[in-house]
């Protein structure tokens, strides 16, 4: 029948023109919505040849149910995605630390605590660091952010500014010096360090000793073991409150969790 039929089946029928799995699960998907039940019932099967035929008919004759089909197949299981990753974070919370050298924004005792985890070359984590500033208006007084480094390896520029950014906070500008890392995140380099630097009006000199210090390797090697320690392999990543979310989610997803953590 062809409410059973597998996306594979589909797929397969199409043996000189094959199309792809997305396209055939989008005409599986809009020939069960456009094929009456009656029908379906009364078929008792279908052959290769004439479900080439009606698939063929259903993508020429239906192109924007198919994409509203897909589209909607799509945003349901992203859905299911996020649900099934929320409750795994919430089942299994991690406990993190904070230390003294890292960066914070927000009351010391706030209910609610977001560690992120972030690399600064990194365009996920510039995402990021917009739905944070989106989360801290909405909650002023209930949520506090701490920042720490987790530069990857793929990335030759994010050690270096996360160097820079914990000169910069030494001096008291880390979140602006953070926030103009983001804006120049596809051409950082040494030149754009001091630059930002300078234009924050910090002691230039100062900086660059600070960013080659061994105390400011030392903070950044911290960052770096808690990552590991906590398993945590890319970037972004936010403990909230120890509820792990993994990459740059939207703020609505960060609402929904903080929510859930201030009525427990």
């Amino acid at each position: 029948m062809y409410f059973t039929m597998s996306i594979e089946a589909v797929s397969t029928s199409f043996k000189r023109r094959p199309i792809n799995r997305m396209a055939a699960m989008a005409a599986l998907l809009a020939i069960m919505i456009i094929t009456p039940a009656s029908t379906r019932a009364a078929e008792p099967g279908i052959n290769d040849d004439h479900l080439e035929e009606i698939v063929k008919a259903v993508i020429r004759e239906n192109p924007k149910l198919i994409i509203d089909t897909l589209n909607q197949f799509q945003a349901n299981q992203k859905k299911k995605q996020q649900a099934k990753q929320m409750e795994a974070g919430f089942d299994d919370r991690l406990t993190d630390t904070v230390s003294g050298h890292n960066p914070k924004k927000g009351p010391a005792d706030a209910p609610v605590t977001i560690i992120e985890y972030t690399d600064f070359q990194c365009p996920y984590c510039a995402r990021g660091a917009r739905t944070l500033k989106a989360v801290r208006q909405k909650y002023p007084d209930k949520v506090r952010v701490v920042f720490k480094n987790l530069p990857l390896k793929m990335h030759a520029q994010a050690e270096p500014a996360a160097r820079a950014a914990l000169a910069a906070h030494k001096q008291g500008k880390f979140w602006e010096y953070h926030d103009r890392l983001f804006q120049n995140s596809s051409r950082l380099k040494d030149e754009i360090y001091a630059k930002i630097a300078a234009d924050l009006g910090l002691d230039v000199e100062q900086f660059r000793s600070d960013m080659e210090s061994e105390a400011i390797a030392d903070q950044l090697r911290s960052d770096m073991d808690q990552a590991r320690a906590l398993r945590l392999n890319g970037t972004p990543r936010f403990l909230v409150n120890g509820v792990q979310i993994k990459g740059a989610y939207p703020p609505d997803y960060f609402v929904t969790v903080i929510d859930r953590l201030l009525k427990e």
